[in-house]
């Protein structure tokens, strides 16, 4: 489950890899203080920027959000910071579609992941991104990786345990 551990994954992946943070921002073209946020806990990063995170780093984004998956699973980075932003907007439809599969309304997901059934509608029309922890809860409610929901693998492989959501 998502907790405070993506900070210091986060931090621990770019210091294993010999990067400063300057190095990480400039190279994924995103802001330097927003980097230093997301490692010190003060910030979480939208969708698009946790895909280019995992991507640059060669890890799941189900790994970075803490759902206990150590190993890559067919994850293979890309190396291509524009492409994953075309991708990820395919979050709103594969959000609907895990729903639809699963044969429930947007209400039962809601009440199930704790959340208003107008946020639920949101994600779904790609008006509104979750949070880490609560995009942890949608694949574990789910069982898919986030890789799948963020457009970053086609594979449609389900979580190998049960998990419920908190």
């Amino acid at each position: 489950m998502y907790s405070e551990s993506f900070q210091y994954k986060l931090k621990g992946l770019r210091k294993s890899h010999g990067f400063t943070q300057l190095e990480v921002a400039q190279e994924l073209k995103i802001n330097h203080q927003n980097l230093s946020h997301y490692e010190t806990g003060k910030r979480e990063p939208d969708l698009e920027t946790l895909a280019m995170l995992a991507d640059f780093y060669g890890v799941s984004t189900d790994f970075l959000i803490g759902n206990g998956l150590h190993e890559f699973h067919g994850f293979e980075p890309e190396s291509n910071w524009d492409g994953i932003k075309i991708r990820t907007k395919d979050f709103p439809q594969k959000m609907k579609l895990a729903r639809t599969i699963k044969g429930q309304s947007q209400l039962d997901v809601a009440r199930a992941l704790k959340v208003p059934r107008s946020t639920l509608a949101k994600y779904e029309l790609g008006q509104l991104q979750p949070s880490l922890e609560t995009l942890a809860k949608i694949t574990m409610y789910y069982r898919v990786r986030a890789d799948w929901l963020l457009g970053l693998t086609d594979t449609t492989d389900t979580l190998e345990k049960s998990h419920s959501v908190v």
